[in-house]
């Protein structure tokens, strides 16, 4: 089979879930059936690569535009970019897009070259309102090229059932043409390792315990609510925050003032605000007393599935397809979040999330054999249920059944 795969990252420039998605499942797409499928991978950047039976392109778009405001020209060049996409695909017998920026090219590659298009949902527009302030009126146009693409798809596969449910009544996509396939984790690669060395450089202290966050810093991660839960966590505990590229300069300056506030209360935080290599992210992970996820909106969260590979027990907020992979109580804990309250409730909504989502923390710090039994289950769950050889040959009989029923 000829596979088009269409995606904003690609190694080396990955800042998120869909990009961690897209880098193992074209590697393993590439590895099926004796390496006899040819995947081409469109991506974002000056990516060039040619293997067998692999070729990637990166597309770039390198001069400025001109915007009614600043925050159009991310949507300009990457409409751009899809337009270049498109006159460079040629030949392929499915077309796969990741992620809305690259949903108008697989749109026109569809009309152009007749073949099917699948797009993979890693997160969906209209739950994210707060994009608004970095797109602006652009948004709006991301919301609308996500709502085209999937009402001309083919097939859809949803990472979680939850997203299954949401295309579904978001964008009226009939539950048989969307597939549930979970993403998954390497776990040769995410496993325990509890080198001190690793938080010797990062200034974390190996004799105490510390909480994890790993995100980028967006209302979407919630790591406001962590910084607020931090005043009701108990005091030794030291918060481990890998938190970089900030959706916009005010939520970057709001996390600033919020950590300097904590440290001057005495609160030992550390934080690390540039992309972390994962050599040294399994140790963090595999160390931490308890990984915390405070999503408010989560399609699915691969960065639960690590840590749970490196054996650490997972505290997050009990939305999206976060339910579907940390079991509450097995392998972790989950904390409600009322995601749908009056806009008066907000400000009660969120102080009782952070007193929540603080008593779970505090629950698993202070019972080391309930974090280790919890951590053990975690890895075991994620070596039976999550593995990227899965997600391939579940997504290439995606592909098949797709291609067959327009036959």
């Amino acid at each position: 089979m000829r596979i088009a795969i269409l995606t904003n990252e690609y190694p080396p420039h990955i800042y998120g879930g869909a990009g961690v998605h897209v880098s193992y499942l074209t590697r393993e797409l590439a590895a099926l059936d004796g390496r006899a499928h040819q995947l081409t991978i469109l991506c974002f950047g000056d990516q060039h690569e040619k293997e067998d039976n692999k070729l990637v392109e990166g597309i770039k778009a390198d001069f400025p535009f001109p915007a009614q405001e600043r925050r159009h020209r991310k949507l300009l060049s990457a409409i751009f970019n899809n337009v270049l996409m498109t006159g460079t695909l040629d030949g392929t017998d499915i077309i796969h897009c990741h992620t809305w920026y690259t949903h108008l090219a697989g749109c026109l590659l569809k009309q152009l070259l007749g073949k099917p298009l699948v797009l993979t949902t890693h997160s969906l527009e209209p739950h994210r309102p707060w994009k608004e302030g970095q797109l602006g009126a652009g948004y709006h146009v991301s919301t609308w090229l996500e709502r085209t693409a999937y009402q001309n798809a083919d097939g859809v596969i949803a990472v979680s059932r939850a997203m299954r449910r949401d295309v579904h009544e978001l964008y009226k996509v009939p539950y048989e043409k969307v597939r549930v396939i979970p993403n998954g984790v390497d776990t040769e690669i995410y496993h325990p390792d509890k080198d001190p060395n690793v938080l010797i450089k990062y200034g974390i202290e190996p004799r105490h315990p510390y909480l994890l966050f790993v995100g980028r810093i967006t209302h979407q991660k919630g790591i406001l609510h962590l910084l607020n839960a931090l005043e009701h966590v108990d005091d030794e505990v030291q918060a481990v925050l890998c938190a970089t590229d900030p959706d916009t300069p005010e939520i970057g300056r709001q996390v600033e003032q919020r950590i300097a506030e904590l440290a001057s209360e005495g609160r030992e935080i550390i934080w690390i605000p540039q992309f972390v290599r994962t050599a040294d992210m399994v140790p963090l992970y595999s160390q931490a007393a308890v990984f915390v996820c405070p999503s408010i909106y989560e399609p699915f969260g691969i960065i639960n599935l690590e840590a749970m590979a490196c054996g650490t027990p997972v505290v997050a907020s009990a939305v999206g397809g976060i339910k579907e992979v940390v079991i509450h109580e097995e392998t972790g804990l989950l904390v409600p979040f009322d995601l749908k309250c009056p806009d008066d409730h907000k400000p009660k909504a969120a102080a009782h999330f952070a007193r929540e989502l603080a008593e779970a923390i505090n629950l698993l710090l202070r019972d080391p054999k309930k974090r280790a039994a919890m951590g053990k289950r975690a890895r075991e769950r994620v070596e039976r249920r999550f593995s990227w050889q899965s997600v391939a040959r579940q997504t290439l009989e995606f592909y098949q059944d797709v291609i067959n029923n327009r036959k």
